[in-house]
């Protein structure tokens, strides 16, 4: 091409790169949305332990909150380690070792997601300027506005949720046959019966458990919202992306006949785009790095809690409506959330492959080689989340592990009975 030619097409490159279906118009350097919203709920939880966007006063309340965390998990710990080595005199709820193993493990999860919470949340600021600089540098794509009504519905969805079931929980483990000034009492004695039993109850040991519970409580939903809303953000930006590829696509279809010049700035275009799509699983992995052991937590509690939770069902008949109604809502609740949380970052897999399906419909006129190289690429770089590079979350093994929790379910289930 000679190099007028060259020149001449070269406003009209920057005109295409940057505009593409007419709503687009005017919107291509519009303030991020999705950014500061995450922003701002990570600085609201400086107000249950995770002090990054704090001053001094919440970092010595976070630092409390471990300490408080780490020394009930240890006490728990010797509870269990007493229980199997047949020196505890009581027995929790009948269940003996199966309750103080689920305290044990359900206070190391809160004292585990804390740490891991204000880890990521500590690195948050670069990894948003990391995000933002992808924004700037790639292509200049609109923002997806509905992505903050999303992310706050959500938060809201899951903050609700997790309230309800835990007051239902707190009415499940006393009743309504109590006076209230026996209520606390009774709730801690029934809830901690692997830590303190009648003989050791004292008020300066259970108030700040009972706070530590509610906290770990949080904990425990803070961390899969955190993998959720992070999930949400990567998939709406290939979103965009993908949406640029159908749009280019269904352009190249409708104006099949092409001189020269248009030619070279279809080239431009494909090639921009093929670059987007490197730094958006760069982004991802980078992203994944840190997401890496929040994920590989959360799932392993989730799934040790869903197998209990389903275990305890078949095999204990919960009498009155409300322990009914507490286990069905309980189980529901940690299976939505669980399989939200799968779901949310398999979303990522999908949608990085989304982009083949129009690639596919591209005419033989608008066909070339960074066409090609893009195809090749989407079709063997493999992006997903993973729980530490240990497995992947993506939507084939999210129907293995049901498999797998049906099939534990069933052994164990034969093996009580033939006892």
């Amino acid at each position: 091409m000679q190099r007028s030619n060259f020149l001449a097409t070269v406003p009209i490159f920057q005109r295409l790169t940057r505009a593409t279906p007419p709503q687009w118009k005017n919107k291509a350097r519009e303030t991020d949305v999705f950014l500061p919203t995450l922003t701002k709920i990570f600085k609201f939880s400086k107000w249950f332990g995770i002090p990054t966007y704090g001053n001094k006063i919440y970092f010595i309340w976070a630092t409390i909150i471990l300490l408080l965390l780490f020394t009930i998990v240890v006490a728990s710990i010797v509870k269990v380690i007493r229980s199997l080595a047949g020196l505890a005199q009581h027995d929790s709820d009948g269940r003996g070792v199966t309750a103080r193993l689920s305290g044990a493990i359900f206070y190391t999860n809160g004292l585990l997601s804390q740490i891991l919470s204000w880890r990521l949340i500590a690195s948050w600021k670069r990894l948003s300027h990391h995000w933002l600089r992808v924004e700037i540098t790639s292509l200049h794509l609109p923002q997806d506005q509905k992505i903050r009504r999303r992310v706050v519905i959500v938060t809201c969805f899951v903050a609700v949720c997790a309230m309800s079931e835990h007051m239902l929980s707190m009415m499940s483990a006393t009743g309504f046959t109590i006076h209230p000034e026996e209520y606390f009492d009774r709730y801690m004695l029934s809830s901690h019966g692997f830590l303190f039993h009648t003989e050791n109850y004292s008020l300066w040991k259970v108030i700040p458990t009972f706070i530590m519970s509610k906290l770990a409580t949080v904990f425990w939903n803070f961390q899969d919202l955190i993998i959720i809303l992070i999930s949400m953000g990567l998939t709406s930006r290939y979103n965009r992306l993908n949406f640029y590829v159908k749009h280019i696509v269904a352009k190249s279809r409708r104006n099949r006949s092409k001189t020269d010049s248009d030619m070279f700035l279809h080239i431009q275009i494909w090639r921009k785009l093929r670059e987007a799509y490197v730094k958006q699983s760069s982004l991802v992995r980078t992203f994944d790095r840190h997401l890496g052991p929040l994920v590989l937590l959360s799932n392993i509690n989730n799934l040790y809690f869903i197998c209990l939770q389903l275990f305890l069902g078949l095999n204990r008949g919960e009498r009155g409506v409300v322990n009914r109604m507490y286990y069905f809502l309980s189980l529901s609740w940690l299976l939505f959330r669980a399989c939200s949380v799968v779901l949310a970052a398999a979303d990522v897999n999908l949608h990085s492959k989304r982009a083949l399906m129009y690639l596919s419909q591209c005419p033989d006129t608008g066909y070339n080689l960074e066409v090609k190289r893009l195809k090749h690429q989407l079709t063997h770089d493999k992006v997903v989340l993973s729980g530490m590079g240990l497995f992947s979350l993506d939507r084939q093994n999210l129907l293995g592990v049901a498999g797998n929790i049906v099939k534990y379910e069933m052994v164990l289930f034969q093996y009580d009975k033939d006892n």
